[in-house]
């Protein structure tokens, strides 16, 4: 009984998923992509969002606004594709782009993490260089440098070294 419900069910999806979306939902929608766009193209405007990075986001928002449009001939390609149930193409292709995105991104952060390191390392180098310029040129410093500094009165107290027994 359960198997014969089925196709019954499938058949009042295609049904639902003929009628065209509400006029009102498809100009809600599509004002909703036109600010998702101008807030990336701002970002880019302004220097807030490098024109490399904003690549995958720029098709994002474009698809938001092409989709109340193309409603009707993307339930068609879902069902020739035999998706009974159009949205969750939808779903699918948003989880793909969001994929894609979240790559990029991890890409990004493998490139700047291995110039952090370069960079750490050219710094130190850098650093002990300026250190031996510095000694060859105040050679009378590094002597104070390298001697032990005195000791405070409070420090002798607490050096095991400097307690003296009586026998």
């Amino acid at each position: 009984m359960f198997f014969q419900i089925l196709p019954q069910a499938g058949e009042i999806v295609k049904l639902c998923y003929t009628w065209p979306m509400s006029i009102r939902a498809r100009i809600l929608l599509f004002f909703i992509g036109l600010v998702v766009l101008a807030t990336i193209i701002n970002l880019m405007r302004t220097r807030r969002l490098k024109e490399e990075y904003a690549l995958l986001w720029l098709l994002a928002a474009l698809a938001l606004v092409a989709t109340p449009i193309l409603i009707n001939p993307l339930d068609r390609i879902a069902f020739w594709l035999q998706i009974e149930y159009p949205p969750a193409l939808f779903l699918g292709l948003g989880v793909i782009g969001l994929l894609l995105i979240i790559f990029q991104l991890t890409l990004v952060i493998s490139k700047f993490s291995d110039q952090i390191r370069t960079l750490t390392q050219e710094v130190g180098i850098l650093r002990e260089r300026l250190e031996s310029l510095e000694r060859l040129a105040d050679p009378q410093a590094s002597v104070l440098e390298e001697e032990e500094p005195q000791k405070g009165a409070g420090e002798a107290i607490h050096d095991p070294s400097s307690i003296t027994r009586d026998p």
